[in-house]
């Protein structure tokens, strides 16, 4: 009975990807049939090839990938040497400052885009990859720092300290314990904060809109974008095929960090 509830949960979370990839694959003309054909009798394979060859999304695919996995790389250094000092150093204030680090995410990024926005232009950073991919090395401009800091360190305490004790003993440094014993334990941990970040970065168009001005800058969102206005006629059929091919890189990072994903919940639950 369970299994069923489940499969039947499955089925409806899939309706929305089916129906994307069947708009994705119908022409305009049969998507404003009422009721809608569910069933593919031509599918329209070319609307792909429209999607490349308009939108020149190969470019706007590159930007993303470049944006996206450097910021990862930023976040996962940043918030894993703050969380090192959080869970295993003793410092005046440490508990005060964990607190203000937590309460930045309830500060929405609508409240601080000023700010960076000027701190970008006196850096010479806008329109430049720079003003979207360096800031992710300190923390980034979202909550997702603090988040990542918050991950982190809640996983880094559950690590034995004995482990700790005994490097240092064989005369590792605590730098040392922190890159060949500490962060190799934190595979889950890390997978999980690159699979959040990843995500965030790869769907965010607030930011590129706001520091990017030259369109062959722009990541893909601000591609998909451009297909819901007039100058594209509203093509949903392109908006799904566009959609589609930025879900990849998506699934390509689930599947590579699913092991990682599951182990970490899996150890949240084992004690001792």
């Amino acid at each position: 009975m369970h299994y069923i509830a489940l499969l039947v949960v499955a089925l409806v979370m899939l309706v929305p990807f089916l129906w994307m990839i069947v708009t994705s694959l119908q022409s305009p003309e049969t998507l404003v049939k009422f009721p809608p054909d569910l069933i593919l009798t031509s599918p329209k394979f070319s609307n792909y090839s429209e999607v490349f060859r308009d939108l020149t999304i190969g470019t706007f695919f590159f930007n993303s990938i470049k944006i996206s996995l450097l910021g990862t790389l930023g976040e996962l250094l940043a918030a894993s040497l703050a969380a090192f000092a959080f869970a295993r150093m003793e410092f005046r204030g440490k508990k005060i400052l964990f607190a203000v680090l937590l309460s930045t995410m309830m500060i929405p990024f609508q409240v601080t885009m000023i700010p960076v926005y000027i701190i970008m232009k006196w850096l010479g950073w806008l329109d430049s990859h720079a003003s979207l991919i360096i800031p992710h090395f300190f923390g980034g401009a979202f909550a997702s720092g603090a988040f990542g800091v918050f991950l982190l360190r809640q996983f880094f305490e559950s690590i034995p300290r004995e482990l700790e004790d005994a490097s240092r003993i064989d005369g590792a440094s605590r730098f040392r314990f922190f890159t060949t014993i500490l962060l190799p334990l934190s595979k889950p941990a890390l997978a999980v904060l690159a699979l959040f970040v990843f995500m965030g970065i790869w769907n965010d168009l607030l930011s590129p809109v706001l520091f990017l001005s030259s369109e062959e800058k722009m990541p893909l969102t601000f591609g998909l974008a451009i297909l819901q206005t007039v100058q594209h006629n509203f093509r949903y059929d392109l908006l799904m095929a566009g959609t589609l091919i930025s879900i990849v890189p998506i699934l390509i990072v689930y599947i590579i960090s699913q092991r990682f994903v599951t182990n970490a919940f899996l150890r949240t639950g084992v004690k001792g």
